[in-house]
């Protein structure tokens, strides 16, 4: 039951054009507070002598193995914005974490199952220890890929997702679009590196252990974003690229 609990948010690819578009900020449920939150800042540099994340936008630009071996990936941009983009990555899932005005927010394009389907989303995360960098998030908003099934269906999914990013196949880091909440439950530490940070898969894990069985009686989902990375030993790391 607690790897299962992934197929209850396994999601259909919807047709798009891969037209590259200048995306507009559209307003999400509560965009006069969240995009509030995005208000310019200057970026400041990396530093780790703080529990706190330094302005800027990190790309997961490296996942290593259990054995050693690396993969790296190049964020998309373009006319000096990052974007996440269904032909990044050749079937491989890309974050990127954005830290604004003293908010986190992760974006994630994840494919799934053996049909490769799109998931493109953000969340906000929010910091739930001042001793080190833990984070917790509560919902998904789910703005690319469409008719996901499960316990969460929703006759008005496709018109809740029929965006730009869906149309374009691309969503820019830093906008809030509107698509389709999904409620979920997930604790995200964050480790120091000497190039950046690192999932804590350990503790991503054992939080997810801990938690799977009664959210799954609440209706609730987990483990949605790093799951199958740290369940097959695999390091995500984030560097700063803005």
């Amino acid at each position: 039951m607690k790897k299962i609990i992934l197929l209850f948010i396994i999601l259909t690819l919807q047709s798009c054009s891969d037209t590259t578009v200048q995306l507009p900020v559209i307003d999400s449920h509560n965009s006069n507070d969240t995009n509030s939150k995005l208000e310019s800042n200057s970026i400041q540099p990396y530093s780790d002598k703080n529990n706190s994340i330094e302005t800027g936008v990190y790309f997961s630009s490296k996942k290593c193995n259990e054995d050693k071996s690396c993969k790296t990936f190049s964020p998309e941009k373009i006319n000096g914005k990052y974007f996440l983009s269904r032909s990044q990555g050749s079937n491989e899932a890309t974050y990127y974490l954005l830290v604004k005005g003293g908010s986190y927010f992760l974006y994630s394009l994840q494919f799934l199952d053996e049909d490769l389907r799109a998931v493109g989303s953000w969340s906000e995360m929010k910091k739930i220890d001042e001793a080190d960098l833990s984070f917790e998030i509560e919902s998904i908003e789910q703005v690319m890929g469409s008719d996901y099934m499960g316990r969460y269906d929703d006759a008005n999914l496709n018109n809740k997702l029929d965006t730009l990013a869906n149309q374009s196949g691309l969503l820019e880091i830093g906008n809030l679009l509107e698509g389709s909440k999904i409620p979920t439950h997930e604790t995200i530490r964050l480790l120091y590196t000497e190039n950046g940070y690192k999932i804590d898969c350990n503790s991503y894990i054992q939080n997810y252990e801990k938690e799977v069985d009664e959210l799954v009686e609440q209706d609730m989902a987990a483990g949605y974003h790093f799951y199958y990375e740290c369940a097959n030993g695999e390091n995500i790391y984030f560097h700063n690229v803005e």
